[in-house]
């Protein structure tokens, strides 16, 4: 049972990329052209970044994403935001001092409202919380770096805390790996992928103050130093290290990056290049999982458990079946919720 807060009313705003409103044309140029418009996404010269924007990207690639959109729209709407309300229903039901809301970086419910919701609330403490359990420039950044923004542009004077990361959590941590062990998928398959979400090998080097170390030295995101300590291929392999210790059943694994775009360098392995490969050394079903979305979505639904498994079929494969992100499991949004009073109220 919880214990009413006795000084402060607390409001956390949960924080995710973002989904266009709904799968047609329209609703993924303005989606994609503000998404890609945010120098912490593309953080290239921003004459060049305007090029790419807005006379190669959305002019055409909306035409060419809307079949992925529309094969994982549910009836509801985006799974990734279905699946966020769901998530904040239950999370709310369990202690009414503490206010959850929600907070796109792109598209709607946007992160002002999520601000203007809690501040309507009366909350006398925000917890700035991006549902990215591995931290990124492109992700977690930006989501911060915008509600700060909105906050001193207008007067919100209301005391916050930033929730940055929680990879390295024993919660999250024991949700991904029960997760993982419940899981028909997993125990029928043979060999288990973990696929994050990629990154431009520049955006991981920024966060390494030595520019010495990262991907220079040997294994460089596999070992805990000074300089990886904010790397997201370092949180992404160290998730990987600690939900294996946990996992009682055993089976051969490897770590993956998806969702690439452009030309520039992007972190490796590529999770197609993985998939594509493993049929040659005789496995035939792979389960995968991704734990840097909590909530599933385009990248999940889509791009793993349709696109890739096409491309596995392929290359001589018979099954990639994906295991489900946390969602609104139980345990999941108790656990969560059991982090922020602990930490935050």
């Amino acid at each position: 049972m919880f214990q009413h807060l006795a000084n402060t009313k607390i409001g956390c705003l949960l924080m995710n990329i973002g989904t266009p409103s709904e799968p047609t044309i329209s609703g993924l140029r303005s989606y994609l052209k503000e998404f890609l418009s945010d120098p912490d996404v593309i953080d290239t010269n921003p004459l060049l970044r305007w090029i790419i924007v807005n006379l190669f990207v959305v002019p055409f690639r909306p035409q060419k994403v809307l079949p992925q959109y529309q094969s994982v729209w549910m009836d509801e709407g985006s799974p990734l935001l279905v699946y966020t309300k769901n998530f904040v229903k239950k999370i709310t039901k369990i202690n009414p001092d503490i206010i959850f809301d929600i907070g796109m970086r792109y598209g709607k419910p946007s992160i002002e409202q999520g601000l203007r919701n809690l501040q309507e609330a009366k909350v006398e403490k925000i917890v700035l919380c991006p549902m990215f359990p591995q931290y990124a420039q492109a992700t977690s950044g930006s989501c911060i770096k915008k509600a700060i923004q909105i906050i001193e542009d207008q007067n919100i004077n209301i005391p916050y805390e930033i929730n940055s990361y929680f990879y390295d959590e024993d919660f999250i941590i024991d949700c991904l790996a029960e997760t993982i062990e419940k899981s028909d998928v997993y125990q029928e398959s043979e060999f288990l992928l973990f696929s994050f979400h990629g990154l431009p090998e520049r955006q991981v080097k920024k966060m390494d103050i030595s520019k010495s170390h990262c991907l220079i030295q040997d294994n460089c995101c596999e070992i805990e130093c000074e300089f990886n300590k904010m790397c997201y291929k370092h949180h992404c392999y160290e998730t990987v290290k600690n939900v294996m210790n946990k996992v009682s059943i055993k089976k051969p694994f490897d770590i993956a990056f998806q969702s690439r775009f452009g030309f520039d360098p992007w972190i490796k392995p590529n999770t197609t290049d993985i998939i594509e490969a493993l049929p040659g050394k005789g496995i035939k079903n792979i389960s995968v999982i991704c734990p840097a979305f909590v909530f599933d979505c385009l990248e999940t639904l889509e791009e793993i458990a349709i696109r890739n498994q096409e491309y596995y079929v392929e290359a001589g494969g018979e099954n990639i079946k994906l295991i489900p992100a946390l969602n609104d499991g139980d345990k999941w949004v108790n656990e969560f919720y059991n982090y922020i009073y602990n930490k935050f109220a």
